[in-house]
Protein backbone atom coordinates (compact mmCIF):
# COMPACT_ATOMS: atom_id res chain seq x y z
CA UNK A 1 0.00 0.00 0.00
CA UNK A 2 1.29 4.04 -0.89
CA UNK A 3 0.30 5.29 2.48
CA UNK A 4 1.49 8.53 2.11
CA UNK A 5 -0.99 8.33 -0.56
CA UNK A 6 -4.00 6.92 1.67
CA UNK A 7 -3.32 9.35 3.59
CA UNK A 8 -3.53 12.51 1.48
CA UNK A 9 -6.81 10.89 -0.08
CA UNK A 10 -8.00 10.98 3.71
CA UNK A 11 -6.87 14.20 4.61
CA UNK A 12 -9.06 15.55 1.28
CA UNK A 13 -11.61 14.10 2.46
CA UNK A 14 -11.68 15.08 5.88
CA UNK A 15 -11.00 18.80 4.51
CA UNK A 16 -14.54 18.33 2.66
CA UNK A 17 -16.49 17.25 5.55
CA UNK A 18 -15.28 19.74 8.16
CA UNK A 19 -15.28 22.65 5.40
CA UNK A 20 -19.15 22.71 6.42
CA UNK A 21 -18.44 22.90 10.29
CA UNK A 22 -19.12 26.47 11.93
CA UNK A 23 -15.99 27.43 13.83
CA UNK A 24 -14.65 30.16 15.65
CA UNK A 25 -10.77 29.64 14.90
CA UNK A 26 -8.16 30.04 18.33
CA UNK A 27 -4.66 32.00 17.59
CA UNK A 28 -1.59 29.78 18.25
CA UNK A 29 -0.06 32.66 20.43
CA UNK A 30 0.10 30.00 23.20
CA UNK A 31 1.87 28.03 21.34
CA UNK A 32 4.77 30.42 21.11
CA UNK A 33 5.68 30.36 25.11
CA UNK A 34 5.26 26.65 25.37
CA UNK A 35 8.06 24.85 26.64
CA UNK A 36 10.41 23.22 24.70
CA UNK A 37 13.91 21.09 24.81
CA UNK A 38 16.32 20.04 22.71
CA UNK A 39 14.76 16.73 21.99
CA UNK A 40 11.09 18.06 21.14
CA UNK A 41 8.98 20.05 19.08
CA UNK A 42 4.92 21.20 18.26
CA UNK A 43 2.92 21.59 15.38
CA UNK A 44 -1.32 21.90 15.09
CA UNK A 45 -2.13 19.81 12.31
CA UNK A 46 -5.43 21.69 10.43
CA UNK A 47 -7.76 19.46 8.88
CA UNK A 48 -10.25 22.44 7.37
CA UNK A 49 -6.80 23.32 5.20
CA UNK A 50 -3.57 22.57 4.05
CA UNK A 51 -2.70 19.94 6.89
CA UNK A 52 -0.08 21.21 9.23
CA UNK A 53 0.38 24.88 9.41
CA UNK A 54 2.20 25.89 12.42
CA UNK A 55 5.70 24.33 14.32
CA UNK A 56 8.36 25.15 16.84
CA UNK A 57 11.25 23.51 16.84
CA UNK A 58 10.87 20.75 14.13
CA UNK A 59 13.85 21.46 11.75
CA UNK A 60 16.13 21.46 15.12
CA UNK A 61 14.61 17.97 16.35
CA UNK A 62 13.41 16.37 12.52
CA UNK A 63 15.90 18.09 9.87
CA UNK A 64 12.56 18.44 8.13
CA UNK A 65 11.28 22.13 7.34
CA UNK A 66 7.40 22.86 7.38
CA UNK A 67 7.45 22.48 3.77
CA UNK A 68 8.39 18.77 4.14
CA UNK A 69 6.53 17.70 6.70
CA UNK A 70 2.33 17.65 6.24
CA UNK A 71 0.37 15.21 7.43
CA UNK A 72 1.09 13.09 4.59
CA UNK A 73 5.11 13.48 4.48
CA UNK A 74 4.55 12.19 8.68
CA UNK A 75 3.28 8.76 7.45
CA UNK A 76 6.03 8.35 5.00
CA UNK A 77 9.12 9.20 7.63
CA UNK A 78 7.59 6.46 9.65
CA UNK A 79 9.23 3.86 10.13
CA UNK A 80 8.25 0.93 7.69
CA UNK A 81 7.18 -1.87 9.67
CA UNK A 82 4.98 0.89 11.85
CA UNK A 83 3.74 3.09 8.74
CA UNK A 84 0.47 0.81 8.35
CA UNK A 85 -0.68 0.49 12.26
CA UNK A 86 0.33 4.57 13.16
CA UNK A 87 -1.70 5.13 9.81
CA UNK A 88 -4.35 3.43 10.53
CA UNK A 89 -4.65 4.92 13.85
CA UNK A 90 -4.45 8.08 12.74
CA UNK A 91 -7.34 7.87 10.59
CA UNK A 92 -9.27 5.93 13.12
CA UNK A 93 -8.98 8.56 15.86
CA UNK A 94 -9.57 11.15 13.26
CA UNK A 95 -12.75 9.82 12.36
CA UNK A 96 -13.73 9.40 15.64
CA UNK A 97 -13.23 13.14 16.73
CA UNK A 98 -14.61 15.00 13.91
CA UNK A 99 -17.72 13.46 14.49
CA UNK A 100 -18.29 13.28 18.65
CA UNK A 101 -18.46 16.38 20.65
CA UNK A 102 -15.82 17.07 22.86
CA UNK A 103 -17.21 19.62 24.94
CA UNK A 104 -17.06 17.45 27.73
CA UNK A 105 -12.94 16.91 27.82
CA UNK A 106 -10.68 16.66 24.82
CA UNK A 107 -9.82 13.75 23.03
CA UNK A 108 -5.48 13.00 23.60
CA UNK A 109 -3.82 10.14 21.50
CA UNK A 110 -0.49 9.09 22.94
CA UNK A 111 1.65 6.88 20.17
CA UNK A 112 5.24 5.60 19.67
CA UNK A 113 6.83 4.91 16.79
CA UNK A 114 10.08 5.01 14.98
CA UNK A 115 10.65 7.98 12.88
CA UNK A 116 13.47 8.78 10.30
CA UNK A 117 14.89 11.95 10.31
CA UNK A 118 16.33 13.68 7.45
CA UNK A 119 19.77 12.69 7.66
CA UNK A 120 18.35 9.43 7.44
CA UNK A 121 18.67 8.15 10.87
CA UNK A 122 16.08 6.86 12.55
CA UNK A 123 14.69 8.07 16.30
CA UNK A 124 12.00 6.71 18.56
CA UNK A 125 8.86 9.22 18.78
CA UNK A 126 6.52 9.46 21.47
CA UNK A 127 3.40 11.51 19.39
CA UNK A 128 0.74 13.95 22.48
CA UNK A 129 -1.94 14.83 19.83
CA UNK A 130 -4.31 16.65 21.60
CA UNK A 131 -8.06 18.17 19.81
CA UNK A 132 -7.02 21.75 19.61
CA UNK A 133 -10.01 23.69 17.70
CA UNK A 134 -13.76 22.53 17.86
CA UNK A 135 -16.76 23.81 16.13
CA UNK A 136 -19.92 25.17 17.34
CA UNK A 137 -21.00 21.15 18.13
CA UNK A 138 -17.80 20.26 19.57
CA UNK A 139 -16.23 18.57 16.84
CA UNK A 140 -12.20 18.49 16.01
CA UNK A 141 -10.94 21.04 13.50
CA UNK A 142 -7.80 20.99 14.52
CA UNK A 143 -5.42 19.18 16.70
CA UNK A 144 -2.04 20.02 18.67
CA UNK A 145 0.84 17.57 19.04
CA UNK A 146 3.91 17.34 21.18
CA UNK A 147 6.92 15.00 19.66
CA UNK A 148 9.40 14.32 21.80
CA UNK A 149 12.61 12.00 21.06
CA UNK A 150 12.90 8.88 23.59
CA UNK A 151 15.11 7.02 21.51
CA UNK A 152 17.01 6.94 25.08
CA UNK A 153 14.31 4.60 26.72
CA UNK A 154 14.54 0.62 26.10
CA UNK A 155 10.91 0.50 24.45
CA UNK A 156 11.49 -2.02 21.85
CA UNK A 157 10.86 -1.98 18.22
CA UNK A 158 7.07 -1.95 18.28
CA UNK A 159 4.21 0.69 18.44
CA UNK A 160 2.23 2.23 21.78
CA UNK A 161 -0.73 3.69 21.38
CA UNK A 162 -3.49 5.15 24.14
CA UNK A 163 -6.44 6.94 22.91
CA UNK A 164 -9.01 8.75 25.16
CA UNK A 165 -11.93 10.74 23.86
CA UNK A 166 -15.39 11.37 25.09
CA UNK A 167 -17.27 8.57 24.87
CA UNK A 168 -15.20 6.32 22.79
CA UNK A 169 -16.36 2.93 23.50
CA UNK A 170 -12.69 1.70 23.72
CA UNK A 171 -13.15 -2.26 22.82
CA UNK A 172 -14.93 -1.66 19.52
CA UNK A 173 -12.40 0.88 18.72
CA UNK A 174 -9.73 -2.19 19.44
CA UNK A 175 -11.80 -3.82 17.06
CA UNK A 176 -11.54 -1.60 14.71
CA UNK A 177 -7.00 -1.35 15.09
CA UNK A 178 -6.88 -5.57 14.85
CA UNK A 179 -7.79 -5.30 11.46
CA UNK A 180 -4.34 -4.35 10.70
CA UNK A 181 -3.09 -7.25 12.56
CA UNK A 182 -5.32 -10.13 10.91
CA UNK A 183 -2.54 -11.63 9.42
CA UNK A 184 0.14 -10.30 11.58
CA UNK A 185 -0.08 -13.95 13.36
CA UNK A 186 -0.45 -17.26 11.64
CA UNK A 187 -3.68 -19.42 12.81
CA UNK A 188 -1.42 -21.59 14.52
CA UNK A 189 0.72 -18.32 16.55
CA UNK A 190 -2.46 -17.36 18.04
CA UNK A 191 -3.36 -20.78 19.02
CA UNK A 192 -0.04 -20.40 21.11
CA UNK A 193 -0.49 -16.64 21.77
CA UNK A 194 -4.44 -17.86 23.75
CA UNK A 195 -2.51 -20.66 25.28
CA UNK A 196 0.40 -18.31 26.72
CA UNK A 197 -2.29 -16.14 28.45
CA UNK A 198 -3.59 -19.01 29.58
CA UNK A 199 -0.49 -20.28 31.68
CA UNK A 200 0.45 -22.63 30.01
CA UNK A 201 4.01 -23.73 29.59
CA UNK A 202 5.87 -25.05 26.03
CA UNK A 203 5.00 -28.53 27.38
CA UNK A 204 1.29 -28.21 27.79
CA UNK A 205 1.16 -26.39 24.42
CA UNK A 206 2.83 -28.89 22.77
CA UNK A 207 0.58 -31.58 24.30
CA UNK A 208 -2.71 -29.67 23.95
CA UNK A 209 -1.74 -29.09 20.17
CA UNK A 210 0.08 -32.19 19.38
CA UNK A 211 3.14 -30.66 18.14
CA UNK A 212 6.79 -31.10 19.73
CA UNK A 213 8.07 -29.01 22.72
CA UNK A 214 11.10 -28.11 20.04
CA UNK A 215 8.06 -26.18 17.55
CA UNK A 216 6.24 -24.90 20.44
CA UNK A 217 9.66 -23.01 21.30
CA UNK A 218 10.04 -21.58 17.79
CA UNK A 219 6.42 -20.76 17.49
CA UNK A 220 7.17 -18.58 20.91
CA UNK A 221 10.54 -17.12 19.69
CA UNK A 222 9.12 -16.04 16.50
CA UNK A 223 5.90 -14.90 17.90
CA UNK A 224 8.17 -12.27 20.61
CA UNK A 225 9.78 -11.06 17.77
CA UNK A 226 6.95 -10.20 15.70
CA UNK A 227 5.50 -8.35 18.53
CA UNK A 228 8.64 -6.60 19.30
CA UNK A 229 9.00 -7.91 23.13
CA UNK A 230 10.99 -9.73 25.15
CA UNK A 231 8.60 -11.57 27.36
CA UNK A 232 5.32 -13.29 27.81
CA UNK A 233 4.03 -11.02 30.40
CA UNK A 234 4.42 -7.94 27.53
CA UNK A 235 3.21 -9.72 24.96
CA UNK A 236 0.17 -10.37 26.10
CA UNK A 237 -0.56 -7.00 27.01
CA UNK A 238 0.55 -6.13 23.24
CA UNK A 239 -1.99 -8.20 22.19
CA UNK A 240 -4.94 -7.27 24.25
CA UNK A 241 -4.08 -3.83 23.93
CA UNK A 242 -4.70 -4.02 19.92
CA UNK A 243 -7.38 -6.84 20.25
CA UNK A 244 -5.40 -9.94 18.84
CA UNK A 245 -6.79 -11.78 22.48
CA UNK A 246 -9.92 -10.26 24.62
Amino acid sequence: MNHKADMHKFRLEVQKKIGEYQFRPKTYSSFQNFPLNNKQCLYVAHWNKEGIIFERGLEALTGYTLEEFNTEDLVHYIHPEERELVNKLTQEVVKYVIDVDLRKGPAHLFLSFRFRKKDGTYIKILRQSSSFELDEKGRMVSNFSLLTDISFLDTGNRVEWDFKANGLDVSGFKRIIYKVYQNYFTSREKEIIELIDKGQTNLLISENLFISKHTVATHRKNILKKAGVSNTVDLIEFCKKNGIID
